[in-house]
């Protein structure tokens, strides 16, 4: 599976006992909290919290370079659990301290001459959109759009049509699961289209890593930025970058340093092989070893099991807050653990207050998040609400009691 597909039907959810072991083992996981911000921050397992702070203490004790020195075969070993996450090889996978930092990295080293285009979907994310804009005032690219088709995904035909005449296109970037909106992109059919036409295909897997089963050789990206501290249960402050092999020969890192470059003479440097090339030499490593811990946790309950259980999970929240009057805004043909909704009565600013108050956590979309799809839906601030393997079907019931009863007073 590779989140572009609905996971196989042979694929059962967790069971209630399953989940409540993985609860158990999860720290933030109890009847005091319901947590449902996955998509803006999850609850890592002990796992994670022990990684990291056992290496915080290693470098207390030993130092900083020695404590490093020391757990280097893990380290490594963090590179390797991500590439076996996302059907990649080591030597595909860069660190870096966030999701952005890694699209960021990977779209700069991408050539870009005056009159190209750059083709984008209208869910792309804030921070993408304004390197789209800061793209065409420095560089002078046009930014062509692709519209959504009836279902609000990624039109696949007008992606077609735009790339018949590639000679121009310096490249696709997707976002694979919006900020809001509850969407899963059609990234595979995407892929198809850009390898034919040989363009450069740049995914925002922020959303989508942790929570759906990815495989980057069926999706046929060149690149995938992640974060850490989302569907993966990791650290805040982790991400990566996977850069296919294959482009690494028509990109160049914008900001080379000593780490992803030998200094090979007085005036030159050579790039290191591989996706290290746009890393830097400084990184956070109880970061990255807690990165390391969370994705071997993920791997270890399924990708697919995962991603059935939050799809199912999502769906009946849905079908709650629509039972309840409010408007669920999410579209596409498969949908993901990401759920927005609104009152027209309470601002959604709001009811994630009231629910706070309540020990319900939430958060909120802006225009400045998703503009594109602001304005081509007219969409309101909304309260996103977002649900893991670790969210149980009473949190939601809960969750639904606490909204009736602020929405009644």
């Amino acid at each position: 599976m590779s989140g572009t597909e609905s996971a196989a039907s042979s694929t059962e959810p967790f069971t209630a006992a399953e989940i409540a072991a993985i609860r158990a083992v999860t720290p933030g996981c109890s009847d005091d909290l319901i947590h449902l911000n996955h998509a803006g921050s999850s609850l890592p397992p002990q796992a994670v919290l022990d990684a990291q702070f056992g290496h915080l203490q290693r470098e207390a004790v030993i130092g900083g370079y020695e404590a490093a020195a020391e757990a280097a075969d893990r380290t490594r070993a963090t590179r390797a659990s991500i590439a076996r996450l996302i059907g990649a090889t080591p030597s595909e996978i860069a660190r870096f301290g966030s999701a952005t930092e890694a699209w960021m990295a990977a779209f700069w080293s991408i050539p870009m001459a005056v009159g190209q285009r750059i083709i984008v979907h209208d869910h792309e994310y804030g921070a993408n959109a304004i390197a789209f804009i800061h793209a065409a005032k420095t560089r002078g690219v046009i930014i062509d759009r692709v519209p959504s088709d009836e279902h609000g995904q990624v039109s696949v035909d007008a992606m077609a049509e735009r790339l018949q005449h590639a000679d121009d296109v310096a490249l696709v970037s997707l976002t694979h699961v919006p900020t809001n909106g509850g969407l899963v992109n059609p990234a595979a059919a995407i892929g198809r289209l850009t390898r034919a036409a040989d363009v450069p295909f740049l995914i925002d897997a922020c959303q989508s890593v942790g929570q759906l089963d990815i495989d980057v050789d069926e999706i046929g990206c060149d690149f995938l930025s992640a974060t850490g501290r989302k569907y993966l249960r990791g650290p805040r402050g982790t991400g990566f970058l996977y850069a296919r092999t294959s482009i690494l020969d028509r990109v160049t890192p914008s900001q080379p340093d000593h780490h992803g470059s030998d200094w090979s003479s007085t005036d030159d440097y050579t790039f290191v092989r591989g996706a290290r090339r746009f890393e830097y030499w400084e990184f956070s490593h109880a970061g990255w070893l807690g990165l390391g811990a969370a994705v071997d946790v993920a791997l270890d309950l399924g990708l697919d099991r995962i991603e059935v259980t939050v799809a199912e999970r999502a769906s009946q929240l849905r079908t709650m807050l629509t039972d309840l009057g409010l408007t669920v805004y999410d579209e596409g043909l498969q949908r993901c653990g990401i759920v927005t909704t609104a009152s027209s009565n309470i601002a959604s600013t709001d009811l994630k207050a009231a629910l706070s108050s309540r020990s319900i956590n939430a958060s909120t979309t802006s225009a400045g998040s998703s503009r594109y799809d602001v304005e081509r839906r007219n969409l309101p601030n909304m309260l996103r609400l977002s649900v893991h393997c670790t969210t149980t079907v009473d949190e939601l019931k809960r969750a639904i009691a606490a909204l009736t009863s602020i929405l009644q007073n």
